[in-house]
């Protein structure tokens, strides 16, 4: 055998050394899996979801969203199934790229991806904070002490767990993050890391967890201004600049995808708008009931951080060595922390920074607690245990001992808390009410009065799973306008409404005594259901349906101020106007439309300062071909009554056409024209969302807001397809972006790793 040259002797025993101090993390490593699953035991059988609000409505949504747009090899940009049509993408808290996202691609069954991704995740949270503690302080012992506190803290009980995944997600990141800007400040490899940072920033972005995303910045933020502290100011402050440029480039430019779709979406949402100091505040934490928050929250029902009797000794612990500067910064965190979840002046401060002036709930500041007590608890174990070791008796049980301390952790978190609860995953088909509907061939829209508020579980996550479309929605972003309606609609039970928005049938928990509405039958009901609401159990019709795209002879034309169109069309509406022949147009001014347009439409109705004398020829024209405007200004008339709109409308005749359907997807519909003429009322919120499209043939045509809610463009006898296509601009952009700022960094990752191979083989030939 020909011997080993002596830098291959000292490759292969760097090697061996490498490989037998991996080993030793082995066990705990598996230890933390171990503890996840244990926790997480009530989902690990077929059939079961996390007993969790968020996960049976919300996250099955998404997924099942997720699911159907991947079958046609697209992501979910839109969603036809809730608000009547809603953008997907661009709410911030749904996920775009993450592990449930892969495990739906893998394996085509929600339920499986949803558990696979909360346990992974929630593993992730423990491994995360186990390296980075192991990277600050070398001790293992230690870093898997902080594992615990960090997965089994009273945040996760009270908060994370109990929340939407993509809570999840952002905390188990935070670690991450944390530990490459750590990096990145004592390397000299700072690119590498800062990219890695920036990438761990892009992922909590991509996953929907912009509450975390906020909160993460702030601590990178925090740890970046404290690393300046010492010999060398501009030195650090320059390396730091430069860090913190290379994390903001990466994170922005990777999420770029999702991120301009929510900041487009955004401004039309009720989120354009800061939320209120009282919304913000949310429920601040007590500070009488800081033994409840910090120690022990066994009993205790609103949002703590507790880390346990033993965690809370070790902690203190840690004061002991309060000099060094990772222990410093840590107590700064937990006092600001505090002060900030508390209500106190901090609050103040931080409402007035861009992006948690749009925040809710500052309890959620606790996070920063869970994530520097991990530290500090890891540090005090250190320092306790130096401080034992003068004692033989302890070096002796040394190890009795740490399993002593993660046992005692381990009763009081975890043991002696309630686990998460796992439920039998309802089936659509276990719904009568909905399985009724379900056998219905045409396009419809339900609206579920079950559920008293517009926004909430109104069981749209079961009747998407049979095509079906709910008018109501949830999350925490809408559009003021769209709600509004649905509102009245609801209030009023008035049919016409609900006929413009497709609404064939009406759930609700009780009888209903309406114009044009019947009752179809009662179903049954399950109270104890998590979304009871999606049983009614009373099921009735709309009389007044109208298909989803059908054609109306006439239109009428309302200009003025945006709020005066809206006021005099929600006031039509209750009178005799009838969708099934007439579909009303929001207007601007008269000067922003030919004659040739306004001939389209039979009846004009002007509103304040929507003409002026520019106008008043364009008027006339149209008068005399026909049109008629209300009031007559042309005759000196300013005002009209009730009773003459009245005998009006009654003079305007005809009736629809349905219009076939030959494609509909999440992002696009395509139907079947035959020389069709008039106006095509589409019951989709088209024409308010930047992004949809609709081309005639692959001819563009304009697509115009109508009945205050839907959609409509005029025919003229073409013959072919009429597409419709939701592709942003912001998202065209954004994916550009994304896919420019992924290559540059495969590019560099791959000029890297070369360099360190052709330095690596220069070393073996000497």
């Amino acid at each position: 055998m020909k011997p080993l040259a002596y830098g291959e002797k000292n490759l292969k025993a760097l090697n061996i050394y490498e490989m037998e101090k991996f080993n030793t993390h082995i066990v705990f490593i598996a230890s933390i899996f171990i503890l996840s699953l244990f926790f997480l035991n009530s989902i690990l059988h077929e059939g079961a979801i996390l007993d969790n609000i968020h996960y049976i409505n919300d996250l099955t949504f998404l997924s099942y969203n997720t699911k159907e747009s991947l079958k046609n090899n697209e992501l979910p940009l839109w969603t036809p199934y809730f608000y009547a049509g809603h953008s997907m993408l661009a709410i911030p808290e749904s996920y775009m790229f993450d592990l449930n996202f892969l495990f739906i691609y893998l394996f085509r069954n929600i339920y499986l991806a949803m558990n696979l991704a909360l346990i992974l995740y929630f593993f992730l949270a423990g491994i995360g904070i186990y390296i980075l503690v192991y990277n600050l302080a070398a001790n293992k012992k230690a870093a898997f002490i902080s594992a615990i506190i960090y997965m089994f803290n009273g945040f996760m009980h009270s908060f994370i767990i109990h929340g939407h995944i993509n809570v999840l997600e952002g905390y188990a990141l935070l670690p991450f993050v944390f530990l490459f800007v750590y990096k990145a400040l004592k390397s000299k490899m700072w690119i590498f890391y800062s990219i890695l940072a920036g990438i761990c920033f892009a992922l909590q972005i991509l996953s929907g967890s912009m509450i975390f995303f906020f909160y993460t910045a702030l601590l990178v933020f925090f740890y970046m201004a404290f690393s300046l502290i010492g010999k060398s100011f501009a030195s650090r402050l320059i390396k730091a600049g430069f860090i913190g440029i290379v994390i903001v480039v990466v994170a922005l430019g990777v999420a770029a995808i999702k991120l301009l779709p929510v900041l487009e979406f955004t401004k039309l949402s009720n989120r354009a708008v800061n939320v209120s100091f009282e919304e913000f505040l949310g429920h601040p934490v007590n500070l009488k009931e800081i033994a409840r928050i910090l120690v022990t929250d066994i009993g205790y029902a609103d949002t703590s951080a507790a880390v346990g009797i033993i965690g809370m000794i070790l902690l203190i612990c840690s004061f002991l060595n309060y000099k060094k500067k990772i222990i410093a910064f840590s107590l700064i965190l937990v006092v600001f922390s505090l002060l900030f979840a508390s209500g106190t002046f901090v609050a103040d401060i931080m409402y007035k920074i861009p992006g948690f002036d749009k925040q809710r709930h500052i309890e959620r500041a606790l996070m920063l607690f869970a994530f520097a007590a991990s530290i500090l608890i890891a540090y005090g174990f250190i320092i306790l245990s130096e401080k034992l070791r003068k004692y033989t008796a302890y070096l002796k049980y040394e190890n009795l001992f740490f399993a002593g301390i993660v046992f005692l952790i381990l009763l009081e978190l975890l043991f002696l808390q309630d686990i998460p609860k796992g439920i039998k995953v309802t089936e659509p088909d276990e719904i009568k009410l909905l399985d009724y509907i379900s056998k219905d061939n045409s396009m419809l829209r339900t609206i579920n009065l079950a559920q008293k508020d517009i926004i909430g579980s109104a069981g749209y996550n079961y009747y998407a799973q049979k095509g079906i479309s709910e008018v109501k929605g949830g999350g925490g972003i809408w559009v003021n306008d769209y709600v509004a309606f649905v509102g009245i609609a609801q209030q009023s039970l008035n049919s016409k409404m609900l006929s413009v928005l497709n609404v064939k049938y009406i759930v609700s928990d009780k009888m209903l005594e309406a114009d044009n509405l019947s009752l179809v039958g009662k179903f049954n009901e399950c109270r104890e259901c998590p979304v009871g609401n999606a049983f009614g159990p009373y099921l009735f019709k709309n009389e007044r349906f109208l298909p989803r795209y059908h054609v109306v002879p006439n239109a009428i034309l309302v200009v003025g101020s945006n709020l005066q169109v809206k006021q005099l069309i929600y006031n039509l509406m209750f009178l005799n106007w009838e969708p099934k022949n007439a579909v009303m147009i929001e207007g601007t001014n008269i000067n922003d439309y030919s004659v040739d347009f306004l001939e389209k439409f039979k009846i004009i109705f002007l509103l304040r300062d929507s003409v002026d004398q520019n106008g008043i020829g364009k008027l006339r024209e149209y008068v005399n071909k026909g049109g008629t405007i209300v009031p007559d200004i042309l005759n000196g008339k300013n005002s009209i009554s009730d009773e003459e709109i009245t005998a009006m409308f009654s003079k305007i005749a005809g009736s629809y056409k349905e219009i076939n359907i030959s494609e509909y997807s999440n992002n696009k519909v395509a139907l079947n024209l035959d020389g069709e003429t008039g106006w095509l009322v589409l019951a989709e919120r088209f024409a308010y969302f930047p992004g949809w499209s609709a081309k005639i043939n692959g001819r563009d045509v304009k697509v115009l807001n109508s009945d205050n809610v839907i959609s409509s463009l005029y025919l003229d006898g073409e013959k072919g397809t009429l597409t419709f296509e939701y592709k942003p601009d912001s998202y065209r952009r954004g994916k550009l972006a994304s896919s420019l700022a992924v290559v540059a960094i495969a590019i560099y990752l791959g000029r890297l790793i070369y360099k360190k191979k052709i330095k690596s083989g220069d070393q073996l030939e000497d």
